[in-house]
């Protein structure tokens, strides 16, 4: 073995060739140096590159000689080398440079990414921050990017690296059970459920974690489910399950793909999540115009009233119209029979008129229409609760925030864990507003009234400012006749605005009851009570709302509300496994033990009994496990369910790849003829607005957020 080694370093701005010798010495040169100024680290690299000094190795030499090179600002290429004869030891190696002193942070050579820097972009990527925003912050604290020893390009290729050699070795589909199965023995109530073909591929599946349960009690009144948009590398249906909360922000129930979008597979999926709801149905489904879903959710949902898309409905109607798409006035009667129409009555009326005026009798696509008005004209909802909604548009603002986490090659495990990071943002947004609502004040424009004051104590600060709304416009609203006495008890009211041409409104005001109802169901549809009732609660100097018109899921103390409907959900499917059996059963034993730690929290008597029947309990079951040799479930070590290991004995293969339909992932393009501009930035301006909506209202200015 040759002790010494010459090394030839060529530098062709013209200072000097000097010659190195390797030995096997034990001087290690760092592998990061830390650059306080180009003169000093120049000045000691300069010193380890005179002539007599030796390194470890050709690889040392090469990186000394690359550090130095990045401080002069060229690059560094490997030369010619020569072997002793008739041997393979090495016998001399040659590193050259050429020089671009103003690019020198795109050299080659100079281009490294540090552990640190590593686990910087690491640690924001995973949390959801898009690269080039990582990559710009970090552009930004290095003061430029000629200060960064690395290029975008080094970043996607390292960020590649990572995903390659982390993929799971027993597959997509595999990988994704396991992280179930994982949840499942961590989280007692996490719940999924797979659909497997005859080949063990899957085609539809379906989770929700313990806190979507507890969202679905308080906030299921409203469900929001849309299937236009698909993100994974098998091109599934992305389904999320949307409601809204008590600061109108979204939040998640549940979380399904589908491989298809037969009627079958709507019904195993409605089925699975009303099951893993605990039976509980929705008081208004919102979804797009899609006759399986419509037929799935008639069968499994029969309590709910099924509400279509507007918007999904305006931009398919002037595909229809044809050569009356250009006509003004029939555009007028379309839009008033959509939204604008109060009663069933008025809704025939302008229908007949529409109809007779344009010829329109045997119109296919109207026809079709007028069959469905139940689930989509105003006139025929406004009586349900539905917060005002009239779109699937919170299913839109949660897929653009899935779209930007997914991508056409993504995995399913990947994406998985991207959606249970936006889950746990939202929730850390609403602890944000849950925090504002509870330390501060809402701003009142009105002081001292009591109605407002009386709201503001009541209602989170979100809620707080459409209440406020509909009060000071209260006081654009006149009578047209004060009052007339229906019986002993019972006042009719007709009231308008000041404008011209406004509609009159009705309101019955029980004077002994306080009940009031306004022909413009607005508290009925959105919760909150019209200016046409707070004026007449003005006249009639009522200074508080009645209890009857504080709808609780927009209170402030929403989260401290007990759900009361506790009974366990038996299925009609009497063919059920045991094991879906056994869900049921856990899930509502939790929940009726965690209403009752709610209930009992506040005092110690109240505390003292529970924890005495819960001690009396389990001495009972005990006896009764031994008395009747019952056998006690049998649970794997270390907690792990038996589900797992039968997984592994069990080969689940990924989803068919589904060849798309269409462009089902980008919006859907609109139709009417004029494609105003108008038009076009307030369905934007919507979009953006409920996006805001999701965001913390005190965030500090931060360079990562995206």
């Amino acid at each position: 073995m040759i002790d010494k080694l010459p090394i030839v370093f060529a530098d062709l701005m013209g200072d000097n060739i000097e010659d190195v010798e390797v030995v096997n010495s034990e001087f290690l040169i760092p592998e990061n140096v830390e650059v306080l100024s180009t003169n000093s680290i120049v000045d000691q690299l300069k010193s380890k590159l005179l002539v007599g000094q030796v390194v470890k190795s050709v690889e040392d030499t090469y990186l000394l000689y690359c550090n130095y090179a990045h401080a002069k600002g060229f690059s560094v290429k490997k030369g010619d080398q020569r072997y002793f004869p008739g041997s393979t030891e090495l016998q001399s190696k040659e590193f050259e440079c050429s020089c671009e002193v103003d690019q020198r942070h795109l050299l080659r050579s100079s281009r490294n990414i540090s552990h640190a820097q590593k686990s910087t972009l690491e640690a924001l990527v995973n949390v959801g921050i898009s690269v080039a925003n990582v990559v710009s912050y970090m552009e930004n604290e290095a003061q430029g990017p000629q200060n960064l020893s690395f290029t975008r390009k080094d970043v996607y290729d390292h960020l590649g690296r990572i995903r390659k050699h982390t993929k799971v070795e027993n597959g997509d589909a595999s990988a994704l059970l396991h992280h179930f199965i994982n949840k499942a023995n961590k989280e007692s109530n996490f719940y999924w459920n797979v659909q497997l073909d005859d080949e063990n591929r899957v085609m539809n599946f379906f989770f929700r974690n313990s806190r979507c349960q507890v969202d679905f009690d308080y906030f299921g009144d409203i469900l929001s489910f849309d299937t236009t948009y698909r993100t994974n590398r098998y091109n599934l249906v992305c389904a999320p399950f949307v409601g809204i909360n008590h600061h109108k922000q979204n939040v998640m129930f549940g979380l399904a793909f589908m491989s298809d979008e037969t009627e079958s597979s709507f019904e195993w999926l409605f089925k699975t999540y009303l099951e893993y709801m605990n039976g509980k149905q929705p008081e208004t489904i919102f979804t797009d115009q899609f006759q399986a879903m419509m037929n799935a959710i008639r069968t499994v949902f029969p309590l709910s009233h099924h509400r279509l898309c507007q918007w999904h409905i305006n931009q398919n109607a002037p595909s229809h119209f044809e050569s009356l798409n250009g006509d003004s006035r029939l555009k007028r009667l379309w839009n008033k029979c959509m939204s604008h129409c109060e009663s069933e009555e008025e809704f025939e009326g302008t229908w007949k008129i529409m109809i007779q005026e344009y010829n329109l009798t045997d119109h296919k696509w109207l026809n079709n229409m007028y069959g469905l008005r139940y689930k989509w004209a105003i006139a025929f909802s406004n009586h349900k609760f539905s917060s005002g909604l009239l779109a699937t548009s919170r299913s839109e603002v949660t897929n653009a925030l899935l779209k930007r986490l997914g991508n056409s090659v993504i995995s399913l495990y990947d994406f998985v864990l991207n959606y249970e990071k936006i889950q746990a943002g939202w929730r850390d947004k609403e602890k944000v507003e849950d925090t504002r609502c509870h330390h501060t004040k809402a701003p009142m424009m009105l002081k001292n009234n009591p109605l407002l004051t009386f709201a503001a104590d009541f209602y989170t600060h979100t809620v707080y400012k459409l209440f406020e709304l509909e009060l000071i416009n209260s006081l654009n609203m006149r009578f047209i006749k004060i009052h007339s006495e229906l019986s002993d008890i019972s006042l009719e009211f007709k009231v308008t605005s000041h404008d011209e041409n406004s509609r009159v409104r009705h309101v019955i005001f029980n004077k002994e009851t306080l009940e009031v109802n306004c022909s413009c169901k607005k508290f009925e549809s959105v919760g909150i009570l019209c200016k046409h009732i707070l004026l007449i609660f003005n006249f009639m100097n009522l200074n508080f709302l009645p209890k009857p018109y504080l709808k609780e899921r927009w209170m402030k103390k929403s989260r401290n509300r007990i759900p009361e409907n506790f009974a366990l959900y038996e299925s009609g499917n009497k063919s059920r496994s045991v094991r879906e059996s056994d869900i049921v059963f856990v899930n509502q034993i939790m929940r009726s033990t965690y209403a009752l730690s709610m209930r009992c929290q506040g005092h110690e008597i109240s505390r003292s009994k529970l924890t005495e029947i819960l001690d009396g309990a389990r001495e009972q079951i005990d006896d009764l496990f031994q008395n009747h040799n019952l056998e006690d479930p049998k649970v794997c070590k270390e907690g792990v369910h038996e589900d797992i290991n039968l997984l592994d004995d069990m080969l689940v293969r990924n989803p068919p790849q589904v060849k798309s339909k269409g462009i089902t992932n980008k919006n859907i393009q609109r139709h009417w003829d004029d494609k105003s501009k108008k038009k076009k930035k307030e369905r934007e301006k919507l979009i953006n607005q409920m996006q805001k909506e999701q965001k913390p209202k005190d965030k500090a200015h931060n360079p990562l957020n995206s």
